[in-house]
């Protein structure tokens, strides 16, 4: 199955996996340093972690549009990992939680924690919490001033299946390096507008993702350096008990399934290509009584099916996590076998159809230095907006040509396909060849 999540990221990727002297055709050599995984991780939450070898600090963050369903403001006072105080405020759910020691206050408004406001508040306070999972591994990552992804990959695959509890990307950028984006099964962040703090670059704006890779987007207003920290912020003057506190536990399909309550009868809908039959994986998050409150795409055999699946998957009911008498909200990878039809197939335009479809775009030619009369063809995927939603290339051969064409199609513009007066999703190949 394919990792959707990757898609934007492959290109850079692909780039920075080669070694300090690689080159493609039409491309510039890559400068930099193969640099071992565990100084690299060391050296970008040093240089981009507010709280790795930090100072004390006051953040805020806004986050996305003031009334809109995703949108919240998180404000910390931090001064060590023992001692801190954060109060996030968002539509649906409210919280404030000072942490001085052992001791905990917290208090709540909303019975469920949701998955992408936490994102938020890692950014500030933990922006890798899986560091370790990338760790003593023996890894390395290409580092370098040109260098704007270059990324540590965990996949295991004990038995031919993923492990969706390991499996990740951090990725950074520059010599440094500042970090800029971590993928996880559970998280997902984005790092860019990086600004000076002390010695150290922080990030200002700050980038999530919902439902079918929706980003949401949060900026940091205020970060400034506490000189004289004030203990009363600090005092906890009535310790939370346990059970009281929102926890979220990831747990295994193994889990998840032996705490299963209620599996919904699904009638899936047809497709228009692909299979027909198979399995996805949706991100699903519960809220202390196993019920799922939250779901997100994650992977799938039947792109298509998709969003229909991370609808359903909101009617599971699961018994509650309980962890030494407190009950916890949980996060796993469902697993959802379909079952579908064939039905209304999205059109494929040919390579003449697809130049009337291509507007603020100029390609055709493969880069200078390419053998004469090479070609490569790419097949093009554009959703109802007219929004490329993917491309891929057709056929054998062409090799490393591939990515400097996919590269002169990333910002074209594609018009809507209509179909009985209605703009249609459809697919489309576009030939570059070699003067």
């Amino acid at each position: 199955m394919l990792k959707r999540r990757l898609s934007r990221l492959l290109f850079c990727a692909f780039l920075c996996s080669f070694s300090l002297q690689a080159q493609i055709v039409g491309f510039p050599a890559i400068q930099g340093e193969r640099t071992d995984a565990d100084a690299a991780m060391k050296r970008a939450l040093k240089r981009s972690s507010l709280t790795f070898e930090g100072k004390p600090f006051h953040a805020v963050m806004d986050i996305g549009t003031e009334g809109e369903e995703y949108s919240g403001r998180v404000e910390v006072w931090w001064i060590s990992d023992s001692k801190y105080r954060v109060v996030l405020k968002s539509p649906k759910f409210s919280q404030e939680r000072v942490v001085n020691g052992d001791a905990v206050l917290e208090n709540n408004l909303g019975d469920y924690y949701p998955r992408w406001l936490e994102n938020f508040v890692l950014a500030v306070l933990d922006p890798v919490p899986v560091a370790k999972n990338f760790t003593g591994r023996g890894d390395a990552v290409m580092l370098g001033p040109q260098i704007t992804s270059s990324c540590l990959r965990r996949d295991d695959r004990p038995g031919g299946i993923t492990d969706q509890a390991t499996w990740g990307m951090v990725c950074f950028s520059g010599a440094e390096p500042r970090l800029a984006s971590v993928t996880t099964m559970n998280m997902s962040l984005e790092f860019r507008d990086w600004e000076g703090f002390g010695k150290k670059q922080i990030a200002r704006t700050f980038q999530t993702e919902v439902l079918d890779f929706k980003p949401v987007i949060g900026h940091m207003t205020t970060l400034e350096e506490i000189k004289k920290p004030e203990d009363a912020m600090f005092i906890v003057s009535a310790v939370t008990p346990v059970d009281q506190r929102i926890t979220t536990e990831f747990v295994s399909t193994l889990k998840e399934e032996s705490l299963v309550e209620t599996v919904p009868e699904i009638s899936w809908p047809s497709v228009r290509e692909g299979k027909t039959e198979g399995y996805m994986i949706v991100y699903a998050r519960t809220d202390r009584t196993g019920q799922v409150r939250e779901t997100a795409k994650h992977n799938s055999d039947q792109p298509g099916l998709e969003s229909f699946g991370m609808e359903q998957a909101l009617r599971y009911k699961f018994k509650p996590l309980v962890i030494d008498g407190s009950a916890r909200q949980m996060e796993m990878p469902l697993v959802l076998h379909f079952t579908s039809r064939m039905g209304d197939p999205l059109p494929i335009l040919t390579a003449e159809q697809m130049k009337n479809q291509m507007t603020d775009c100029s390609v055709g030619f493969l880069p200078a230095g390419t053998p004469k009369g090479t070609s490569v063809t790419i097949r093009v995927s554009v959703n109802e907006e007219g929004k490329m939603a993917g491309m891929s290339p057709v056929g054998q051969g062409a090799g490393r040509l591939w990515i400097p064409a996919m590269a002169q199609l990333r910002d074209c513009k594609f018009a809507p396909y209509v179909v009985g007066g209605k703009a249609t999703y459809y697919k489309g190949d576009v030939v570059l060849t070699a003067p």
